[in-house]
């Protein structure tokens, strides 16, 4: 009997905790447990995606790896402080694909492109605090078109963020909030439409892109081909 390997998407939610988020660390840590709880409670999510979540201040952090939900005993809590460093997350995020990746074809599943959900309320400070070390060069390293798991990436930016970094980080979607003082409002919309994303994506075996969020406009990205 021939045996057809089940397919799966990794996905990686990369989260901004740097001290401008202070208040919504409650609800950033609310929220992940929601994530994970419609993860456990959805064996069609359950099955597809394969999860893991990272954070990013002055460093980067892994917050969850990517492991069955059945070894996952508490949740880790994510703390807000530092600056926004964009280059050493975009290095980790490499780190972290060339882990996974390997990891879920040894367990037998036919692995989806990677695909990279990036909330962020700020601007990177890496010419401040990494001076000679441009966060472009380490995106455009993760984002190499001759490596073959480079992963997709949708980017939500609110707060201070700017366009231009968020148009410049996507790939596939980029959505910039209206302008507004109520970043939580921003943050809790980014995180339901990831969830939607996760969902749909389960639902149809392939990664589905949100093509509305409320309360954040679509930023056009540019294509050279």
């Amino acid at each position: 009997m021939s045996y057809a390997p089940s397919s799966g998407l990794p996905m990686y939610v990369v989260l901004d905790t740097s001290g401008s988020m202070q208040k919504s660390e409650h609800l950033l840590n609310q929220t992940l447990e929601t994530i994970y709880d419609t993860i456990d409670t959805t064996p069609q999510v359950k099955e597809f995606v394969h999860l893991s979540v990272l954070s990013f201040n002055s460093r980067p952090h892994v917050v969850t790896q990517m492991t069955d939900f059945d070894d996952v005993n508490h949740l880790p809590t994510v703390t807000c402080s530092g600056r926004t460093n964009f280059g050493p997350m975009f290095q980790l995020v490499r780190t972290r694909i060339e882990a996974d990746v390997p990891a879920l074809v040894d367990k037998g599943v036919r692995v989806l492109r990677p695909v990279v959900f990036i909330l962020t309320d700020g601007i990177p400070t890496d010419k401040d605090d990494l001076p000679g070390e441009p966060w472009e060069n380490h995106l455009d390293d993760l984002l190499d078109p001759q490596w073959k798991t480079r992963p997709h990436i949708i980017a939500y930016g609110f707060g201070n963020a700017r366009e231009q970094v968020i148009k410049r980080i996507a790939t596939v979607a980029a959505f910039v909030a209206e302008k507004s003082d109520d970043n939580a409002s921003a943050l809790r919309n980014a995180l339901i439409s990831f969830l939607h994303s996760m969902v749909a994506s389960a639902a149809s075996r392939r990664l589905e892109v949100p093509e509305q969020v409320k309360g954040y406009r679509t930023v056009t990205l540019d294509y050279v081909d």
